[in-house]
């Protein structure tokens, strides 16, 4: 679920202002219901791929891009975030267990998101280079199984969180 909501953090939004200019976070809102997820990473020059399906109840179709890199991993926070048509570029940076920075860019729509980025990472003491690349896309309703399932999840996650609806 981490996945889906990095990429739902960063995912729709209705941009505005030029590419040159920076704002504090971003917020990305998409349709809630059941997404297809698959991602590509590399890690000196390790490819890695994962696909999955997840139900994104209401409470997580919104979300800031801070909130997003946050859930990715701790530690893990953004900076210099520039409005773009149709999504966000911005700097992703870790200081947690993994330590490094990334040049990112998330593209969307309700029902579509890609995250690209490429940049550096250090394992153990050694420096290395690292992309990913993430493409999700709305599949439609969830079950009642899978709401129920997800809405429990997400009070756990989130204990001082009101009872979804």
């Amino acid at each position: 679920m981490k996945k889906l909501l990095v990429m739902a953090a960063v995912a729709t939004l209705a941009i505005c202002a030029a590419a040159a200019d920076t704002v504090k976070d971003g917020v990305v809102s998409v349709k809630p219901g059941r997404w297809l997820w698959k991602q590509e990473t590399s890690v000196l020059g390790i490819g890695m791929k994962e696909e999955n399906v997840e139900c994104l109840i209401a409470e997580e179709a919104r979300i800031t891009l801070s909130k997003l890199a946050s859930d990715l991993e701790k530690g893990c926070s953004v900076d210099n975030v520039r409005p773009i048509q149709g999504g966000y570029l911005f700097k992703l940076q870790c200081t947690g267990k993994t330590k490094g920075n990334a040049d990112a860019t998330i593209i969307h729509s309700a029902t579509t998101m890609k995250i690209n980025a490429k940049g550096s990472a250090t394992v153990g003491f050694i420096p290395a280079g690292f992309s990913m690349k993430s493409d999700a896309v709305y599949q439609g309703d969830c079950s009642a199984a899978e709401i129920a399932k997800a809405k429990e999840r997400y009070l756990r996650e989130n204990p001082g969180a009101a009872a979804p609806q």
